[in-house]
């Protein structure tokens, strides 16, 4: 996973998250997704970002994304779970 952060001073850094974790919570309204990206060399340089949105906003966009048929090779809404 990546993001780009935006700074106190307005400046944007791209995080590469890479396979660290990331958390979902959800309640009737919200879900928030967390990803967290440690230095293992410098614990205070870890980085973290956190993305809260509206319930039904995330559910009209999936749903869009669904409503459309994909090509053989585009890639679609798939189910990510742990095995």
């Amino acid at each position: 996973m990546f993001a780009i952060l935006r700074g106190a001073n307005g400046r944007r850094h791209g995080v590469d998250f890479r396979d660290d974790p990331v958390t979902v919570a959800m309640s009737p309204t919200t879900v928030q997704v967390t990803m967290a990206a440690a230095d293992p060399g410098d614990l205070a340089r870890s980085r973290f970002v956190t993305v809260a949105l509206p319930r039904d906003a995330l559910a009209t966009a999936m749903a869009a994304v669904a409503a459309h048929p994909m090509a053989h090779d585009e890639p679609g809404l798939r189910l990510v779970g742990k095995d």
